[in-house]
């Protein structure tokens, strides 16, 4: 998208009388926004602002080695020994320039000068212009997005996306940090942004009185012709503008939030300061079990660090061994009924743990941290509370994926059709009020719960609403002078275009039912692969299982299959109240024996399934000890353990997950006797472990019992 940029002079540090002005010059070509207040505490906006410049100037994706860069070097430094050889008579004129220096300064100075200047932005918006058009990854690195500020009646804040676009940064300053009178023109800008202007933040200091300042000067004066004013015509990326979308999606899905406390979040930035992995994996795990602080594990180091202070109560009780963090299929087998539920320890694992050095200068002035966790792969938010301040740090699933392509939350979101016009209501009332909570936009508007929601993701899609995290509320922030339309957020991702062609008439549904809490079990088939969706009581996707080689490498890390999103859109298309085919159970039954989804599907057809003799008599006493079959024994150590072993690199690797009794027992990847059991275990968990056997040249038996004890491990 084509977007004009309109700036008088720069923004910096400006002297005033008695006292300095931290002025940003705001966007001429957009309605007139400004502010003027003296901040109460200047260093401690110092260090939130040098936070959100790191965001602003954050890459970390990784790239190839490129010995081109040296090879000039040297290239030049030959150039330039030469060059200097034949430089040294100059020396005598050098003396003569210092003596002329002295002369009187030449009449025509500040003409000569202005001149100059606009030479050299003139020169400036050409290359970048070229630039943009010739190498626009390039330009993206060289030259981020401006930062978006909102001045609101209550705050102040400050947004933007890293030059990766996989971390997004928003620091709130409430109108109560600012002493005395404050004049100031609500609204939302542009301003300039440069990366000199880190060095201008650093100079802000507690015994100087010193003012923000988005100045209104432009809005007031005539600026054409002036040698300090400039236009630029940037291309704004397409993924840019659709990240506003993806946060407003974030939203809309179930989360867990927990408290971390300030010295958790030092020991983690710590030791990643000071250590360097050198082998996978580099998640950092989220252990949560009910009743207990959360601990926070780095890999590949296995270094634990436990929140003290805060319990986790909202962690749901799974049932049988294992809880499982790499998302358990609506068709596997649950626990028997009437078995008591167990304790157990959610795993979320989130990457991209770097990002999060931008903290670092936050800890110091923070009295507490949230963390809203979406799910394994999942994108999280990083909450810091700092009196007056709030910072909200949200990473895509991992550095490599940017909030646009990453994983398309906005299809996982609630399977409803918005409504342009609510939309357009929401977004003037917004307007006129400027911030509202949710339960304040349904009384005014009186819409439904889904249509309304509806109308609030499709009006932060197009850029005129934002989700205010940290205060959890809306507020209008327009991002663009006008609504973003289809065409200028850019073609659709490739998944969701070809879901949208499946759904037209390649989707079967072969079984339908509800649940307790209006949840949807879903199995159909979609252009001739099967797949199976578990729907909350809004229409998210939960959990899902597709026979596609995109959700075999994926999940739904990246955002759900075409497969997968076929299905939702048909059954979107049906409305929300989808009819089904089995009359829902009695709510007391459902209370007294549900299984959750795993517990209404068919049972699988008998499956050879192999072990290792020496452990089959341990496994044996563990499913009696649960009251628990060998079938629900086997999917749920796989459940937790699939993702582990599959990431190893190596089958010793591998074994070091199931300690030393693995190592023991099953050192030799090809096992000789195998004991075979017939089993209802579903076709695709023997699949998955096939897979993994053959990944690691090991026989079936050796994966079924390292899965046993990595699971069990992982339980105690």
């Amino acid at each position: 998208m084509s977007f004009d940029l309109r700036y008088l002079g720069t923004s910096g540090m400006k002297e005033l009388g008695g006292g300095a002005a931290l002025s940003f010059a705001p966007n001429l070509a957009r309605p007139r926004v400004f502010f003027d207040g003296e901040l109460a505490r200047p260093v401690r906006f110092r260090e939130a602002i040098s936070a959100l410049h790191d965001v602003v100037v954050g890459d970390l994706r990784r790239l190839p080695k490129d010995r081109s860069a040296h090879e000039a070097w040297k290239q030049q430094e030959a150039e330039r020994e030469a060059r200097l050889r034949r430089e040294l008579h100059g020396e005598a004129m050098k003396a003569e320039l210092a003596r002329l220096g002295s002369a009187p300064r030449p009449p025509n100075l500040e003409a000569d000068f202005r001149k100059m200047h606009k030479l050299y932005w003139g020169a400036r918006v050409r290359w970048a212009n070229e630039l943009a058009r010739s190498d626009p990854q390039l330009f993206r690195h060289l030259v981020p997005c401006d930062p978006v500020v909102t001045v609101a009646p209550d705050v102040v804040f400050f947004e933007c996306f890293s030059k990766d676009e996989s971390s997004y940064g928003c620091l709130s300053v409430d109108r109560d940090a600012f002493r005395g009178a404050q004049d100031a023109g609500l609204g939302t800008t542009n301003v300039d942004y440069s990366l000199a202007l880190y060095e201008h933040f650093q100079t802000l200091r507690s015994y100087r009185p010193t003012r923000l300042l988005v100045d209104p000067t432009g809005f007031e004066v005539a600026v054409e012709g002036r040698g300090d004013y400039r236009e630029e015509k940037i291309d704004l990326p397409p993924s840019w503008l659709r990240g506003f979308g993806q946060l407003q999606a974030a939203m809309c899905l179930p989360c867990r939030r927990i408290d971390v406390p300030v010295e958790a979040v030092y020991s983690l930035l710590a030791h990643l300061d000071r250590h360097r992995e050198r082998t996978g994996p580099r998640s950092l795990r989220f252990q949560l079990t009910p009743g207990k602080a959360p601990i926070l594990v780095l890999d590949p180091w296995g270094v634990s660090i436990p929140c003290r202070g805060v319990t986790c109560d909202d962690v749901p009780v799974a049932v049988g061994p294992a809880a499982g963090a790499g998302g358990l299929g609506p068709y596997r087998s649950g626990a028997p009924r009437g078995a008591p539920a167990a304790e157990a320890t959610e795993e979320i694992k989130v990457w991209g743990r770097r990002r999060l050095s931008v903290l670092a200068r936050l800890l110091p002035l923070a009295d507490r941290i949230e963390v809203r966790l979406l799910g394994s792969g999942l994108p999280s938010l990083w909450i810091v509370f700092m009196g007056e301040m709030r910072f909200t740090l949200a990473l895509s699933g991992w550095t490599a994926n940017d909030w646009a392509s990453g994983s398309h939350l906005d299809v996982m979101a609630d399977a409803f059709t918005p409504d342009a016009q609510l939309a357009d209501r929401v977004a003037r009332h917004l307007e006129m009020v400027r911030r509202a909570s949710y339960g304040e936009l349904a009384v005014s508007m009186g819409a439904p719960d889904g249509a309304l929601r509806g109308a609030l993701h499709l009006a932060a899609k197009q850029g005129q609403v934002v989700y205010d995290h940290a205060a959890e509320c809306y507020r209008c922030r327009p991002v663009m002078p006008v609504a973003l339309s289809d065409a200028l957020l850019g073609p659709e991702p490739p998944e969701l275009a070809e879901g949208r062609r499946i759904a037209r008439g390649g989707v079967e549904i072969a079984r339908e039912e509800t649940l307790s809490g209006g949840r949807r079990v879903v199995m159909a088939r979609a252009k001739a692969t099967s797949c199976e969706l578990l729907l909350d009581a809004d229409g998210a996707i939960k959990k899902a299982r597709c026979s596609c080689s995109y959700f075999y490498k994926n999940r739904l890390r990246a955002g759900p299959c075409r497969h997968l999103l076929a299905v939702k859109l048909h059954l979107s298309g049906r409305g929300d109240a989808a009819p089904s085919l089995q009359p829902p159970e009695p709510p007391g039954q459902a209370e007294a024996g549900s299984r959750g989804p795993r517990a209404t599907t068919a049972a699988p057809r008998g499956e050879a399934v192999p072990f290792p003799a020496e452990l089959l008599v341990e496994i044996e006493r563990a499913a009696a000890a649960q009251r628990a079959g060998l079938a629900e024994i086997v999917e749920a150590s796989w459940d937790l353990a699939f993702e582990r072993i599959q990431g190893c690199r190596s089958w010793v690797e591998a074994l070091a997950l199931g300690g030393p009794e693995a190592e023991r027992a099953l050192r030799a990847s090809e096992l000789r006797a195998p004991v075979v059991r017939t089993l209802p275990v579903h076709a695709d968990v023997l699949a998955e472990i096939r897979r993994v056997a053959d990944q690691f040249k090991a026989s079936p038996a050796a994966v079924v019992g390292l899965a046993w004890l990595v699971a069990r491990r992982s339980t105690k």
